[in-house]
């Protein structure tokens, strides 16, 4: 009997050690809210379209977050080494269905190790550059955290419109001096790799971010290299920006310098776009966009806001139809946090047309009022 209840209580030790050595945590987050839009749109026919603003009242999710749920673990592997997984499906809450096309893991789902000389995972990943996901480095320089809908920076910065690859190997530094930095490689940007390699559209992420103090800076590069019998060059997006804060202020500012914009916008399933619809005989364009903006903090209330643009470079087709996709968007918004987990929110955004885009075609504006719930 006694060597019974000492047996029994060895292995209970050993399996709690067991346990205790690694963890599955079960996470997500609810977006819903109600929004107004006033869009362009056909009141016409089909073969005679007459566009102008009308404006529609909605209950939409994902305004500020993508919903999402998602389970993340590690297990201690010894000398300071850890397995660790995340896997993250992105929903709607107004309607039930599931986001990223369908995919059941659509926003993210790796597996890797982890260790004092950093982390290296591979499967399905959100970019550096992307403004989400377990490695983003770049949401905290938008005052709209790559959100909040028609304001957020992801309406002019390409790869901060929650850029993501699949079949994707990545590694991220520790932090050293203030300096972190990630790269990586998709060897097939959307969808299983097929034969021959040159079918495959492949791509470079890398990310390198530097704090110190009040200042945070960031510097991210994409490179998409489309498939042989796509025929065209490499789509190449690179992001710079940065925070400063004074007190109870954030100050933000970014650039980017965006090449070949078209390949990520015209295959289904790649991620973001081009965000401008591209004329017969254009199949890309180049793109330079700005962003100035502010947050203000007091306690649990946080009021902010932006100014950005997009200056495209301008093409004429061979039919003599001129092509400069220029315009800006100002936006502001607020948050209140009511705990630690919810948070209710507001936001105002207005989109105007420039160089070659008429108004009527391209205008927006949205407001919209909800909350966000994580747990």
């Amino acid at each position: 009997m006694k060597r019974s209840m000492v047996t029994l209580a060895v292995l209970g030790a050993i399996s709690g050690a067991a346990l205790a050595q690694s963890s599955v945590t079960l996470y997500g987050i609810l977006d819903v809210g109600y929004q107004w839009n006033e869009v362009p749109t056909n009141v016409g026919t089909t073969a005679a379209p007459r566009v102008q603003q009308e404006s529609y009242s909605a209950i939409n999710s994902g305004h500020v977050y993508g919903p999402r749920w998602g389970l993340r673990g590690s297990e201690d592997l010894g000398g300071g080494w850890k397995a660790i997984f995340t896997l993250e499906s992105g929903f709607n809450v107004d309607t039930g269905t599931l986001g990223q096309g369908g995919r059941l893991f659509g926003r993210q789902a790796f597996v890797g190790v982890d260790s004092g000389l950093g982390t290296l995972v591979a499967g399905r990943l959100a970019t550096f550059s992307s403004g989400t996901g377990s490695f983003d480095m770049f949401s905290r320089v938008d005052p709209f955290v790559t959100g909040f809908g028609l304001a957020g920076i992801a309406n002019t910065f390409i790869s901060a419109n929650a850029l993501r690859v699949d079949n994707a190997i990545a590694y991220r530094s520790p932090k050293f001096a203030g300096f972190q930095g990630g790269i990586g490689y998709s060897t097939n940007f959307s969808g299983t790799e097929q034969a021959p390699s040159g079918e495959n559209t492949t791509a470079f992420i890398s990310g390198l971010t530097w704090e110190m103090g009040p200042l945070y800076a960031v510097v991210t590069y994409d490179a998409i290299d489309p498939a042989d019998s796509l025929n065209g060059p490499s789509q190449k997006n690179l992001q710079i920006g940065g925070t400063f804060d004074i007190g109870a202020f954030r100050l933000h500012a970014a650039y980017a310098d965006q090449s070949n914009i078209g390949l990520v916008a015209f295959q289904p399933g790649l991620g973001s776009g081009s965000f401008v619809p591209l004329p017969a005989g254009i199949p890309h364009y180049d793109s330079s966009s700005y962003m100035l903006g502010a947050t203000w903090t007091i306690g649990e209330f946080a009021v902010f806001g932006s100014y950005q643009w997009a200056d495209a470079d301008g093409q004429t087709t061979a039919a003599g139809v001129n092509f400069e996709p220029d315009y800006n968007i100002w936006g502001i918004g607020g948050t209140w946090n009511l705990s630690r987990r919810t948070t209710l929110y507001t936001s105002y955004a207005s989109r105007d047309a420039d160089g070659t885009l008429q108004g009527n075609t391209f205008n927006a504006k949205q407001f919209a009022v909800g909350i966000v719930h994580r747990f």
